[in-house]
């Protein structure tokens, strides 16, 4: 008898005998009772429902369906139980506010993949009721943690072209560049001489009025590339092939040392210029250089960090991930994959959680050679790098010919010893003769 029966029995005059027990009209008045009993449990336990903590079945469910959350699955197909499903219900709830959190998009995302979804809150549940978190656990929260990752401001390489033609006073290309950016960055610069050797060079950033120059006997070939890298005075580098040519350059001050200036966060002008040809003071003539106005093209690259982005870095086999945290904590056994939604999904959950005017794009990693769907237990995908080289020696002899020209002034000193003698013979040709005995003496 309950209170129900009770309250039912003193509804009747006490004519009916209502109140005895062995009473056929009691008997029915108990039955009721029990019937309307069941019914106030049947509406409390329906209140319960709404409630994560005292749900169950259908009613999880039911609550699952309004935060978007379906029951996940095990290998074998089956779905899982209240007891997990719970805990990642309550924490799921945790995502819808403030929206767009770091650790609300890894847990939804791990989620997905079928990992749980609050960290914290699995280290307590594998610990066990009042148990201790060790160090066998702590490395497996760790190791679950660093499978996913978000990275903001996604990169993304940028690449600038320019071109000059010869003029009498020189080739300058000028390059606009304007792209959003987090923070500035040096770019890798190829500065190319299709035309003349390049000399006088200077590169400015017009804007800020940063640069460098280079010296007056500093000479890049023609059809060379100048490459320009490096970050701060200390990392600038300019080579030439595998020519070193950094002392070549100064800043626009004419002091050392150099340094390229940094794209920066807004728009900038980037002027190129090869001011003159080849000038006799410096150029030689077994150096290769030419007297040609320069023409030249120019590459510029560097990596942009975009604004209102991240990348969502998730491993590519998850399994054989999840194996790698295992091993060696301990708890190979007691931690399960659930089976999670394919790798195509998973940019679905990053735009359903991100938030408004963010763009988060997703990135696959893998770890090899541990990482992989088609390893059995007796294959291995280990890495190796070999190098190898095959040198082969040419004794070679070169008959080159080659045409000198002098030019030079000849002269000589001629001195002239010529000695010469003449003997006068007096007399009167006209009456003595020579054929005769007569005589001039």
């Amino acid at each position: 008898m309950s209170f129900k029966t009770d309250r039912l029995a003193a509804l009747f005059p006490d004519v009916y005998a209502a109140r005895e027990r062995d009473s056929l009209l009691h008997q029915v008045l108990d039955a009721l009772a029990a019937e309307l009993v069941n019914s106030d449990a049947a509406v409390k336990d329906l209140l319960k429902s709404h409630w994560i903590d005292y749900a169950g079945g259908g009613g999880l469910d039911g609550l699952g369906a309004l935060l978007g959350v379906v029951r996940r699955r095990l290998p074998d197909g089956t779905p899982e139980g209240d007891e997990t499903f719970r805990p990642l219900l309550k924490s799921t709830v945790l995502s819808f506010i403030g929206g767009g959190t770091v650790e609300g998009i890894k847990g939804a995302v791990r989620a997905a993949l079928g990992l749980p979804y609050d960290l914290d809150l699995f280290a307590k549940q594998i610990a066990g009721p009042g148990g201790a978190v060790n160090r066998g656990i702590s490395d497996l929260v760790a190791g679950l943690d660093r499978l996913v990752q978000i990275e903001e401001f996604s990169p993304k390489t940028e690449v600038v072209l320019g071109s000059a033609l010869p003029t009498p006073i020189g080739s300058t290309a000028t390059l606009d560049v304007n792209f959003a950016t987090v923070e500035p960055v040096v770019p890798r610069i190829e500065w190319t001489f299709t035309q003349g050797g390049g000399r006088h060079l200077s590169l400015v950033r017009q804007d800020s009025g940063a640069g460098i120059v280079s010296r007056d006997e500093f000479v890049v070939p023609e059809g060379s590339t100048l490459l320009l890298a490096g970050e701060g005075a200390t990392g600038f580098s300019a080579s030439i092939g595998t020519t070193d040519v950094s002392s070549w350059f100064v800043d626009l001050a004419g002091s050392l040392p150099p340094a390229l200036p940094e794209v920066p966060a807004g728009g900038s002008r980037w002027v190129f210029s090869a001011v003159r040809a080849g000038e006799f003071g410096f150029a030689a003539y077994d150096s290769g250089d030419t007297f040609d106005a320069a023409a030249f093209t120019v590459r510029m690259a560097w990596v942009r960090y975009q604004p209102l982005t991240f990348d969502v870095v998730v491993p590519y086999f998850v399994e054989a991930a999840v194996r790698r945290i295992l091993a060696g904590t301990g708890y190979e056994n007691r931690f399960r994959v659930f089976k999670g939604l394919s790798l195509d999904a998973i940019q679905k959950v990053v735009d359903d959680k991100r938030a408004a005017g963010v763009r988060g794009m997703v990135q696959y990693s893998l770890s090899l050679p541990g990482e992989s769907s088609e390893k059995t237990p007796w294959e291995e995908h280990a890495v190796v790098e070999r190098f190898s080289a095959t040198a082969e020696h040419r004794h070679a002899e070169t008959h080159d010919t080659f045409e000198d020209l002098l030019v030079g002034a000849l002269s000589s000193a001629l001195e002239t010893h010529d000695a010469s003698e003449h003997f006068a013979i007096g007399g009167v040709f006209d009456v003595a003769v020579s054929d005769g005995s007569f005589g001039f003496q």
